[in-house]
């Protein structure tokens, strides 16, 4: 919580990724060095919608379904993190967009689902781009889970729409565990050499995003998010153990976010495409003095 000081005092602020120190009008988050944390990756297959075209060999005429259930077997709470990975579309040997689509947290033995109407809605804004879509559900955790798989069928009459249940296939998803070595990325935002991080150049803001984990991590996104101003996003190019860039964001001025003072949060691999040895250190608060 934050507690309001003149300025040029230290505040404190316990945020998602723990306590941050104010100094001098910028929120401070350490980057903390790679630790070697096992995780555990499930990949979901999932099919949802309908295909009407008998001539279309990428899958059979009929109406698709799948829910994904997870389930924490576990004394403690799991935390877990859920995101798509298309493969159609956009098919042709290409490979598909990776969305997020929840953080969710799971108590003892407490179970939930993923099907896909709650697909939809969290990746496409109600609408799917194409009639159907194929692809993965990943879901990460740092905690073994239960993750089974619900796979349905229908035909489809003539005027295409579902007539009779076909079929029920229910499939265990193999549990996959990585990162025991720490051969993981770990994205970061980095402070200036001042503790803080408005870094700026004119109306431009500064951020530096460093990868300061053991392996390489591809591109991704990082957000700033102005509050009423806006979020812009910026692509973050692959990063390699040790390496850093350096992207510019405008700051608001129209409306201007200095009322008087601009406050801001830096959001690293924000769309959550990059698995990380922690995840825990993606976000930074910061101010800027108007």
């Amino acid at each position: 919580m934050r507690t309001i000081s003149p300025r040029g005092v230290i505040w404190a602020f316990a945020g998602v990724s723990g306590p941050f120190l104010f100094v001098t009008g910028a929120f401070v988050t350490g980057a903390r060095p790679a630790v070697a944390q096992e995780r555990f990756e499930y990949a979901a297959k999932v099919v949802c919608g309908i295909q009407k075209d008998p001539k279309d060999l990428r899958l059979a005429r009929g109406l698709y379904a799948t829910t994904v259930n997870v389930h924490n077997p576990s004394a403690g709470p799991a935390r877990i993190m859920k995101k798509l990975a298309l493969t159609f579309p956009p098919g042709n040997q290409k490979p598909g967009e990776i969305r997020r689509l929840a953080e969710d947290t799971l108590e003892s033995d407490q179970a939930l689902e993923t099907d896909c109407m709650d697909i939809r809605t969290r990746a496409f804004n109600g609408v799917f781009p194409t009639p159907y879509i194929e692809g993965f559900v990943v879901i990460q955790s740092p905690t073994s889970l239960d993750v089974t798989a619900v796979y349905t069928t229908a035909r489809l009459s003539q005027s295409a729409s579902g007539v009779d249940h076909t079929s029920i296939d229910v499939v265990q998803v193999h549990e996959r565990r990585g990162g025991g070595g720490g051969q993981l990325p770990d994205l970061v935002p980095v402070p200036s050499p001042a503790g803080g991080f408005c870094v700026r150049h004119g109306d431009q803001l500064l951020v530096t995003v460093r990868n300061q984990g053991a392996a390489a991590a591809g591109p991704s996104t990082t957000r700033v998010d102005f509050g009423a101003f806006g979020s812009p996003t910026q692509p973050t190019p692959p990063l390699a153990p040790g390496a850093s860039t350096v992207l510019t964001f405008t700051i608001p001025t129209s409306p201007n976010c200095f009322n008087p003072d601009c406050e801001f949060k830096i959001t690293v691999d924000s769309a959550g495409v990059v698995t990380e040895s922690d995840e825990a250190n993606n976000v930074a608060i910061g101010v800027c003095l108007g």
